[in-house]
Parts: structure tokens; C-alpha cells; sequence
């Protein structure tokens, strides 16, 4: 969401902070085509409490529906997400349970 790839498209680079002299690195945030289907997917971040997805380092966000929640079949807590970005709709399962990550993929309005 900071290098703009394509119309579209994006990813996020240098998503790494330091705490008390460590470095913790994560791979950021990316929405992209998926060449196979043409179709838009990728990961971003919740902000549940204010009802948004964005980016890792925040700065950039969107409002988004936070919707049913439900336990995997691996026990974990997963959560329904809608948004639009650019004019494409998407939806995405947050894995409440152990990130703010949100896999995405593009759907119809």
C-alpha cells in the first residue's frame, strides 16, 4: 500500500520495528491479481475496534463490516470481514485468534 505495483495493486515494504535493541520484521500488507483467475486477493490487517482494515504499519485504512464469527476446525477464532478498496469489493477471514491478519479475495459487489 505504499509501492503502488499497478493500478490495483500494492504491497507493502519495510514492515520491521525495534524493541529494547531487536528487530521484529513481518511481511506487510498486498493486494494483487491473481494470474490464474484475474481476480484480486491478498492479506491485510484488522483494526477491529475501529472498524477498519489497512495496512501493517497503519497508516493506511479502509472502513470494513466485521461480521459472524466462527471456531475452525483447528480450534482457532476466525472472523468474516467485507471492505472496499478502490472501488473493488472484498471479502476476507480474519484469524482473530493468533494475528491481525485478514486474507482477502475480490467478489462481486
Amino acid at each position: 500500500m505504499r509501492d503502488l505495483v499497478g493500478v490495483d495493486t500494492c504491497i507493502e515494504r519495510k514492515c520491521v520495528f525495534e524493541f529494547e535493541g531487536r528487530s521484529f520484521e513481518a511481511g506487510g500488507a498486498f493486494i494483487g491479481v491473481n494470474p490464474k483467475t484475474g481476480k484480486h486477493g491478498g492479506i491485510v490487517y484488522a483494526f477491529e475496534n475501529e472498524k477498519r482494515v489497512g495496512n501493517w504499519h497503519g497508516d493506511i485504512k479502509t472502513s470494513a463490516h466485521f461480521g459472524r464469527e466462527w471456531i475452525s476446525v483447528f480450534g482457532d477464532k476466525r472472523q468474516s470481514v467485507y471492505f472496499q478498496w478502490k472501488g473493488i469489493n472484498f471479502y476476507g477471514v480474519y484469524y482473530k485468534s493468533g494475528s491481525d491478519i485478514v486474507r482477502v479475495r475480490e467478489i462481486r459487489g
